[in-house]
């Protein structure tokens, strides 16, 4: 069984994953990203509880926050 920290340090790796990748979009994809993102994770939200939605919404932050636009 995967532990809590392993699981967070897969995700850590993923999140570092989509953050590499979106800096290789052209600018005016990058602009339009995040907002596609949340339109996306709404409904998602809605879904999850407890420990998941907590997961996510680190996972989010952590994307955020790591998140520039690059031109």
């Amino acid at each position: 069984m995967t532990s809590n920290s392993e699981l967070q340090g897969e995700i850590s790796a993923l999140c570092c994953l989509v953050v590499a990748l979106a800096s290789t979009l052209p600018l005016s994809s990058q602009i339009r990203l995040w907002p596609a993102f949340e339109q996306i994770a709404d409904p998602f939200r809605s879904q999850l509880g407890g420990d998941e939605l907590r997961g996510f919404e680190r996972a989010t932050v952590s994307l955020a926050s790591k998140r520039k636009v690059i031109g």
